[in-house]
């Protein structure tokens, strides 16, 4: 698959950058709950027997245990009415939606973790890829502009908003701010099921804040190290006196210097969601989000000719001081839920999003380190991005042998239209580009490459899907399904308004699902699962485009679920293999591809990843929150023709990744004045390589702490150091000429929380 996009070329695993001008030395193988409650009645005999230690206390399906609709999660034995995160005080969720059945974490035989509106609270997350980085086993590597790559397991991460699944959006894209957001769902490995075509490293469930019927205000405001500036208010609560209509409005932005020179960011995310209850049965939900940013763009700092790190002044700046990208997003949802009786109910869920993205910048291209001196480019993109979406499904119970069964059965429709071209100068071709100061250069902003190449990519999916929980036995649970997915991603030149090119076509690929959870006893349980992969290839062979990609996943473990459910933890381990990777013809023959004059190539790489994660997320004691993950991956290129076997697969992928953080408030829930709170993290990971195998670096440990002091119920502040030994550590690491960038020195940030 070929995207001409922010100034990355992908083709087949191979990176080009600078508008496709300059190897990043990337190898061939590079980093490329339950169904609902039945009825009232039922209700209300489980409540009269609930006490009762009969066998059906075993099972921890119980029907009457899970919500019966998405958004109207009732939270058992808490106040609020909502079971989204927002209000709830909890890190952990009753369930999970991205499965569509409304499972339990115990309850889902794979990997899954939530990051709560209450985790985002307490450590003043704003971001996406601050929130993504407190999630175990991800690695978040920024990219110098506001955009990040996330990877888990050693593979990319695809995005999913509120179930829709999308081909693009995630890395390297432009994020919304956080504070629209209610919970990020994450299941790490395949998600082949939902997803479709996608990379095994796992998916990314955005799930959006919706009104509340009860009038809520809340706001925050924080100031930091580098002039960092962050404020975001939040109204909800009933537009009509019959509360039938209720509405939300988030207003959030930022502004901020960077620790490293020359580097600003400024933005604006402005959200507003309506929801109507048309009957007690149906809810139909519109909101609109849109987003504005102006930031700098910077390509990150060179290392030595060998790889080694040249020690720069950790505020170093390479590049002209002109460099910027835009990236306006605009995004419409709409949601129609209706619940049928019986447990049974249905969802449509629809997404339009455009993005409008504008870039103009310089990088380092070859460089005399001794003297300080080296060549650059300077490089143009514009392109403008069209995601629409769909997903619909149904899901209820069926009753059979004397046993609930849960069935689900879907389909869902991801497009991904992107107009796009760019263009780049180099230091062989135009005057001033060469011989220059590498942190002072001397670049005119006239400099502006045009761009007469511009194409029209649309990438199309549309996918079936079905599921089926089978009671074998009051604890033990059979988990089936599949999907079915059509894909196609073609492109045009519109400057030469040439035919079209259908680069990868796949029709009616299964990725079958298979798992088993038994529940050893009513809080622990232990699962095991097979679910399969695949991914379309734009490389051809003699005989035609190569086979997808395909890969699979064996996953087992334990899920526990302690302290009246407000502590969960999963130890799980994996082994993921994918094959028919595409390896270059070793005769060098160029006869290939629909012109018949590219480089041939067959499908014969393998490449494995296996390992462990550990996680405990919940409230240990009152007050006391914790969330804690280590993972250990070991992915490895198996088969290679290009003497790759046997290395590691992927850049910026630790094999030891250790992330903890804990916060305790000195006073019991109902205490709501003159309360202190104290928090800290840790953050480890053991030795990295870059893009380009020589650029490495060692282990390094990285701590935060906060205090915090809530005066009443309607007013809290917290000071946070992050950084607290002033650690000296790269946070992505590149080729030798850039992509290298430093994390963040010690730094400090003062919030105040508002509610009312």
């Amino acid at each position: 698959m070929m995207r001409f996009k922010a100034g990355l070329l992908s083709c087949s695993g191979l990176m080009l950058c600078g508008a496709g001008l300059g190897m990043c030395g990337a190898p061939a193988f590079a980093a490329t709950a339950s169904a609902a409650v039945e009825d009232a009645t039922k209700k209300a005999s489980y409540s009269a027997k609930n006490t009762q230690k009969s066998e059906k206390a075993l099972s921890v399906s119980d029907d009457n245990e899970m919500p019966g609709s998405v958004e109207k999660l009732l939270v058992q034995g808490q106040r609020h009415r909502n079971a989204t995160t927002d209000g709830t005080g909890s890190y952990v969720v009753k369930a999970v939606s991205m499965t569509k059945m409304l499972l339990r974490l115990d309850e889902i035989p794979q990997s899954v973790s939530v990051v709560s509106r209450q985790q985002m609270h307490d450590q003043n997350l704003t971001t996406v890829d601050q929130a993504l980085k407190q999630v175990p086993g991800l690695n978040v590597n920024l990219y110098g502009d506001g955009t990040a790559g996330f990877t888990s397991r050693g593979y990319s991460v695809q995005p999913q908003y509120d179930g829709v699944p999308s081909s693009g959006g995630m890395s390297f894209s432009q994020q919304f701010d956080l504070a629209i957001y209610d919970r990020l769902e994450v299941l790490r490995g395949p998600d082949g099921m939902f997803q479709g075509s996608a990379p095994p490293g796992g998916s990314v469930n955005f799930v959006r804040k919706h009104a509340l019927d009860t009038y809520r205000a809340q706001g925050d405001f924080s100031g930091g190290s580098w002039d960092t500036f962050h404020a975001d208010a939040d109204v909800t609560g009933p537009l009509t006196g019959n509360k039938k209509v209720t509405g939300r409005f988030v207003l959030a932005g930022g502004d901020r210097n960077y620790f490293y020179k020359n580097a600003h960011d400024t933005r604006w995310t402005a959200y507003a969601d309506i929801d109507v209850h048309l009957t007690d049965n149906t809810t139909l939900s519109v909101s609109a989000t849109g987003q504005k940013n102006d930031t700098t763009r910077f390509m990150g700092l060179p290392m030595a000719a060998s790889g080694a790190d040249l020690h720069l002044a950790r505020n170093s700046f390479v590049g002209a001081n002109w460099g910027q990208t835009s990236s306006p997003m605009y995004e419409f949802d709409g949601e129609l839920e209706h619940e049928f009786g019986g447990g049974w109910r249905t969802k449509l869920t629809g997404r339009h999003r455009e993005t409008d993205s504008s870039m103009h910048y310089s990088y380092l291209n070859s460089a005399v380190t001794a003297q300080k001196t080296g060549n650059f480019v300077v490089a143009r993109y514009e392109g403008r991005e069209i995601y629409d979406g769909a997903d619909l499904y149904f899901t209820g119970p069926v009753h059979l042998l004397n046993r609930k069964h849960d069935l689900l059965i879907g389909a869902n429709y991801d497009s991904d239209l992107l107009y796009d071209g760019g263009s780049s100068a180099s230091w062989r071709t135009t005057p001033g580009l060469s011989n220059l100061d590498i942190f002072a250069p001397a670049i005119s902003d006239t400099i502006r490459p045009a761009i007469t190449t511009r194409y029209r990519e649309p990438t199309q999916q549309v996918g079936v899907y079905g599921s089926a929980r089978v009671q074998l036995l009051p604890s033990l649970d059979l988990m089936l399904g599949g999907r079915l997915s059509f894909y196609q991603y073609k492109y045009k030149n519109l400057s030469k308004n040439t035919p079209y090119v259908v680069s990868q076509k796949n029709g009616a690929v299964p990725t079958p699902y298979l798992g088993l959870v038994w529940h050893i006893v009513p809080q622990v349980a232990a699962y095991v699962s097979f679910t399969d992969t695949f991914q379309p290839q734009s490389a051809y062979s003699h005989t035609g485009r190569l086979k997808p990609v395909l890969g699979q996943q064996i996953e087992g473990g334990f899920k526990g679920s302690f302290f009246h459910r407000n502590l969960s933890v999963t130890l799980a381990g994996f082994h993921i293999l994918e094959r028919n990777k595409a390896m270059e013809d070793q005769d060098g023959t160029t006869t290939c591809g629909l012109s018949g004059t590219s480089t041939c190539y067959h499908a014969a790489g393998k490449v494995r990843s296996q390992g462990f994660e550990f996680e405990t997320l919940g409230r240990l004691l009152d007050g006391w929150d914790i969330s804690v993950g280590y993972t250990f991956n070991d992915n490895k290129i198996l088969k290679d023709d290009s003497g790759l076997a046997g290395l590691p697969y992927t850049p910026n992928s630790p094999r030891h990744l250790f992330k903890l953080w804990s916060h305790y408030r000195f006073a019991a829930p109902e205490v709501t004045r003159n309360v202190w709170s104290i928090g800290a993290g840790v953050d480890a990971q053991s030795s990295t390589f870059g893009t380009t195998r020589t650029v490495r670096q060692g282990a390094y440990v990285v701590a935060s702490a906060q205090v915090g002091y809530q005066w009443r119920p309607e007013l809290n502040m917290t000071f946070t150091v992050n950084n607290l030994s002033n650690t000296r550590y790269y946070q992505r690491l590149g080729n030798v000429y850039y992509y290298n960038y430093y994390g963040e020195p010690r730094s400090f940030m003062a919030t105040v929380q508002s509610n009312f």
